[in-house]
């Protein structure tokens, strides 16, 4: 209940004494819940309440004549049975009427009498109504307003009217507000149920007809939106989704977002949105935003829900649509690139390729202003490709995912065919998954069973092992029949899948390495290799050998000749050198020629098959170096090329004998070389070398005897003419009471000293033993590595070595190019003079032919020109 001071004061001339005086406002607002004799507008229970009823807010104007005029008011009396808030509905009572401010159909009409501008409305907590009564108009009108009434009555419905019939009492006990001048009043508010109440106005004796309204039940307050997202448009539009919430059936919702970019002091900016759930923002880049909704209902006031969850936006320089998308193989994907830095025009794009790539410009092209578009055809051996809009090495990137990209995926089961190693080059950042499905059928059935949509067999083991940028995964233990096997790349979008391919583990075996590989070099020119082959698979192998015939070429790099696969465990070659060494290796594969070749063997060295031992020993020539400190002389030994008629057998090596004065035998097997090496005391020492093979040594050797005793001189004069840089002429002479030596030895080497030590040795000695003759004999060699060489030539006989002699050649020394040279000059000489002479001639006879003969010239005559 309201008494009359707790009404609300308006206007300050409402306060003069005089004026209060002479108009007084009474003003009663009135709710009466309705005694037995209330009257009932609801006909039967649930039905809807009057449905004239106005709605609030409630806002209208109220005119009345001049009260000069009494007219008298019965109150409740004077109802109206219907009333409406425009001027042709609401029934016209005598001297007032109401004139909507609301309806346009109207307009407001100015009047004499005075004038009361009413708002009732409901507080925003939904506790109170509130209504505000204020004169406008000119001031006399307020000053010439007689007593005024105001009055609410509260309608009951049927079940209500039955309750206060059966004795159930109701309050009707009425509120009202005194007050003058204009004026605020509030009435408490049942927030549970809707009723209609009736509202009636009189100013002094003149009554305004009556006014229903519909007080609404408390709005249920409801849950805050929820799943917020946000999409980004090609008209480079920000758009902010929500659901409404689960709970809501309340009808239509109103909404209100609000954002900002300070998380720590947000300063939230507020933007109203239309009844659907979603609204366009405008945000700028590189900010992170939290963004919240609320709703509530279409009635007025509103309650709001709660603020929903925050939901984050961070747009970085450019977006991309659609960020991630999947392809076929063979299609064209289109991507949008909006550069959300309105300060970026789209014609400066520069589109990328995973980072790398520069895509040419007429692939892409602006579609606005700050939107570019690009149209490209995913790789089809990738699993996904990024694609850029700029060349900053930025975050933000369309991913466009490849479903059946063609990888490239090998296989290889082991020697034991118990584990297969299976391996594809990863170039994707994002690790793919390795997948594997195991049938028991052949691999055509399955692949065929597959297309037809069913699911055939069981999804193999996991991957046990990634190695390296070359990725291998190993399936142990292995069944036969069929494997189906596929990479998988995870996405928000579901898995990735590559283009399946399907094998039986038996078609990708690499067998063991084949042991126990024999290689024999045969009389009749046939290299002849034999090994045995790895056990598995079963079905069989066929292998094939490999060989080079220098086993320095190993160490280099081989050319290896290569053998046509065989199905027995033997091959042979014809060979142009049957005791040449061989390198040979071995390999196997399956049968049928699928799967793979097994590792190469271990390098095997071939020996040839000899028919007997060899027949003599190699030709040799020493080198001596002495050490006075130690008093020895290093003795190296240099073997002459054998040379073996026919192939009936080989050598495989020399064995030096030293045999001693007092009988002391000395034997050292060395292999194949071109010089040997030892330390010699200096007493007498006989030496031999043998060549040997398998079946033995030879017998018809050289014997050289050591010694350090003064030789005798049997060489009367040694000379060497050099012909030219390969060829030099030999001659000596013997003394008289010298014999006849068995051979010559010649050694020569690069020098310029004609008194040096030949027992000091030289680098790059060479050595050639000659026969006896009394004749010049030719040499041939490459003599002059410099500019001169010396010869050294010993006289061998058969007890031993005579003194050597010694002699210097330089390399112009008789050399006939040097003579030509010579010749070539002079005759060039020879041509010039005579050129020249002949030259002269010619030039006197050409100047003195066009003299003119005096006895025909009349300005010749009489002159002598030889006096001229």
């Amino acid at each position: 209940r309201f008494t009359p001071a707790k009404a609300q004061l308006g206007h300050a001339h409402a306060m003069t004494t005089t004026m209060v005086r002479a108009v007084m406002l009474t003003v009663l607002m009135h709710i009466s819940l309705v005694s037995h004799g209330a009257q009932c507008l609801e006909p039967e229970e649930g039905a809807s309440i009057h449905s004239d009823a106005l709605d609030l807010p409630w806002h209208d104007e109220l005119c009345c004549d001049s009260p000069s005029t009494h007219l008298t008011a019965e109150g409740d009396e004077t109802l109206a049975p219907e009333t409406n808030r425009s001027e042709s509905n609401l029934p016209h009572y005598y001297r007032c009427n109401f004139r909507s401010l609301t309806t346009k159909s109207h307009p407001h009409e100015p009047s004499a009498g005075t004038c009361l501008d009413i708002l009732c409305r409901i507080d925003e907590n939904w506790e109170n109504l509130t209504c505000d009564l204020q004169f406008h108009g000119p001031p006399s009108t307020m000053l010439n307003a007689g007593l005024m009434a105001f009055s609410l009555q509260r309608l009951l419905s049927q079940k209500e009217d039955t309750e206060v019939n059966d004795g159930n009492p109701a309050s009707d006990n009425p509120v009202f507000c005194e007050a003058e001048d204009s004026f605020t009043c509030s009435v408490a508010l049942d927030g549970t149920k809707t009723f209609v109440t009736m509202v009636t106005l009189s100013i002094s004796n003149a009554v305004a007809p009556p006014v229903l309204l519909r007080i609404p039940a408390r709005p249920v307050k409801p849950s805050p939106p929820d799943n917020l997202s946000h999409i980004q448009t090609i008209e480079a539009e920000l758009i902010l989704h929500w659901d409404d919430p689960s709970d809501s059936d309340a009808g239509p919702l109103r909404y209100e977002v609000r954002y900002s970019s300070n998380t720590t002091h947000p300063a939230w900016q507020v933007v109203s949105a239309p009844r659907e759930p979603r609204l366009s923002l405008d945000l700028k880049p590189r900010l992170n935003y939290t963004i919240q909704v609320r709703c509530s209902s279409l009635d007025k006031p509103p309650v709001w829900s709660d603020w929903s969850e925050p939901h984050h936006i961070y747009l970085d320089t450019v977006s991309y649509i659609p960020e991630k998308v999947v392809a076929r193989p063979g299609e064209n994907v289109t991507v949008y690139c909006v550069f959300n830095d309105h300060n970026i025009n789209s014609s400066t794009a520069m589109w990328m390729l995973n980072f790398e790539q520069r895509l040419h410009r007429s692939q892409y092209h602006p579609v606005n202003q700050w939107v570019s578009q690009i149209t490209v055809r995913p790789s089809e051996t990738r699993m996904y490709d990024l694609l850029q809009c700029t060349q900053e090495w930025t975050i933000p990137y369309s991913q466009i995912y490849v479903e059946g990209a063609s990888i490239d995926i090998n296989c290889e089961t082991n020697g034991d065919i118990d584990a297969m190693d299976c391996s594809w080059k990863n170039t994707q950042w994002t690790e793919p998954k390795f997948r594997s499905r195991w049938a028991d059928l052949p691999c055509d059935v399955m692949e065929e069973r597959e297309r037809a949509g069913k699911n055939v067999g069981e999804m193999g083991p996991a991957c046990l092992q990634v190695r390296s940028r070359h990725k291998t995964c190993t399936i142990q233990p292995l069944r036969m029949n069929c494997y189906k096997l596929w990479l998988e790349v995870p996405s928000r979008l579901g898995p990735i899948r590559s283009k399946p391919i399907y094998l039986s583990p038996i078609d990708h075996v690499k067998p063991h390495t084949p042991t126990n590989v024999k290689a024999v070099s045969r009389s009749s020119g046939v290299l002849m290799v034999t090994w045995e082959p790895p056990s598995l698979p079963v079905e069989g192998l066929q292998c094939q050998f490999r060989y080079v015939s220098s086993p320095s070429a190993v160490r280099a790099l081989p050319e290896w000749k290569v053998q046509s696969p065989v199905r027995v465990p033997w091959a042979e070659v014809a060979v142009s050198v049957m005791c040449r060494v061989y390198v040979v290796q071995v390999r196997c594969m399956h049968t049928n020629g699928t799967g793979y070749w097994s590792k190469w063997s271990e390098s095997v060295y071939s020996t040839p098959q000899n028919s007997r031992a060899p027949e003599r020993g190699p030709d040799f020539w020493r080198i001596l170096q002495d050490d006075p400190y130690r008093n020895q002389t290093n003795v190296t030994l240099l073997f002459e090329n054998l040379q073996i008629s026919g192939h009936s057998y080989c050598v495989d090596g020399f064995i030096v004998q030293h045999q001693a004065s007092s009988g002391l035998v000395m034997r050292e097997q060395i292999e194949l070389v071109s010089s040997y090496s030892f330390e010699w005391n200096q007493l007498l020492q006989t030496v031999t070398v043998e060549a040997y093979n398998s079946l033995g040594s030879s017998t018809n050797n050289i014997n050289m005897t050591l010694e350090r005793q003064p030789k005798r001189h049997c060489v009367r004069s040694f000379s060497v003419l050099a012909i030219n840089s390969t060829c030099v002429s030999l001659s000596w002479s013997l003394l008289d009471n010298s014999s006849v030596p068995l051979s010559m030895v010649v050694q020569w080497s690069p020098q310029r000293q004609q008194d040096c030590d030949h027992h000091q040795g030289q680098s790059g000695e060479k050595w050639a033993r000659l026969p006896y003759t009394d004749r010049p004999i030719y040499l041939r060699g490459d003599f002059f590595g410099s500019e001169e060489c010396g010869f050294y030539l010993y006289p061998v006989f058969a007890d031993g070595e005579g003194a050597p002699m010694y002699a210097l050649v330089t390399a112009t020394r008789g050399d006939p190019a040097a003579y030509m040279m010579l010749m070539i000059i002079s005759f060039l000489s020879i041509v010039l003079f005579v050129t020249l002479v002949l030259s002269q001639n010619q030039m006197k006879k050409f100047v003195w032919k066009d003299v003119p003969n005096p006895n025909k010239c009349s300005w010749a005559k009489g002159l002598d020109f030889k006096k001229v």
